[in-house]
């Protein structure tokens, strides 16, 4: 369609009297391109927002640049056949946020309008599949990890986030698990918990807390060993553990967030 406008004109113009080059030409087909190429994000706000978040934040792309150039030795000469750092971040987020695999990433580039824009790629010379599987395999965990830190703050300080509820995504694999009764579904989230903390208390600096691992562990085999009515005394205890525990879980992420404010 832009090249029937390009035409067009062209007809006007020479209509009127003046040559055209094909430098003049080319001109107009791309500035009539980047006019008719703006993204519709209305179709796509989650990619728009992230758009709009890595245009004002620079850094979270510098955040996972050292993975992606690792191995690599630059030069600014020859033809510019591989991604930028900036692209190949894009490609994953919308690679991640669409559920692709990397062929159907390929496929995207080329099919999908707001895919191209996103990942700010020219649709006449897109990329291989293997090309965004070498650099996007090389992304670490905890470069992952340092770039949703700084997400969590943007959206913090943004409003979009109050830490008052938690999403989260799950996927079922099938595996060998113990018999799940109520005393070691108890043991389970007290131990689970924990663990959850002591990673917790590894990242931010100051948090304490009252660890009741121990005692729960001893209450939970002792409800196994036990029978008749001492048997339910011991439970009673378990929940009452259980109930600190996450008293406790409560404190530490409220004593979390109100340092992240601060910094």
């Amino acid at each position: 369609m832009l090249v029937t406008y390009v035409v067009f004109l062209e007809k006007i113009i020479v209509a009127l009297g003046y040559r055209f080059t094909k430098k003049i030409i080319m001109k107009l087909f791309n500035d009539l391109r980047l006019k008719f190429e703006k993204p519709d994000w209305a179709r796509d706000p989650e990619l728009g927002l992230i758009d709009t978040i890595l245009e004002l934040h620079p850094h979270l792309i510098a955040l996972l640049s050292e993975d992606i150039t690792r191995g690599q030795k630059p030069s600014v000469f020859g033809r510019k056949d591989t991604p930028s750092v900036e692209q190949i971040v894009r490609a994953a987020i919308y690679k991640e946020l669409k559920g692709l695999d990397y062929r159907k990433l390929e496929y995207h580039q080329t099919d999908s309008r707001i895919c191209a824009l996103f990942v700010k790629i020219d649709e006449l010379r897109p990329y291989s599949f293997q090309m965004y599987q070498n650099y996007i395999s090389k992304i670490t965990i905890e470069n992952l990890q340092k770039l949703m830190v700084e997400l969590n703050k943007i959206a913090i300080e943004a409003g979009i986030e109050d830490l008052q509820s938690i999403r989260q995504d799950s996927t079922v694999v099938e595996t060998n698990i113990h018999h799940p009764t109520n005393n070691a579904l108890l043991w389970d989230c007290i131990k689970e918990a924990y663990r959850l903390l002591g990673h917790l208390k590894e990242e931010v600096e100051g948090i304490s807390y009252r660890d009741y691992t121990v005692q729960a562990k001893k209450t939970y085999f002792k409800i196994n060993n036990t029978k008749g009515d001492k048997r339910k005394d011991l439970f009673l205890n378990q929940l009452t553990l259980f109930i600190k525990t996450i008293n406790q879980v409560s404190n530490v992420i409220k004593k979390s967030h109100a340092q992240a404010l601060k910094q």
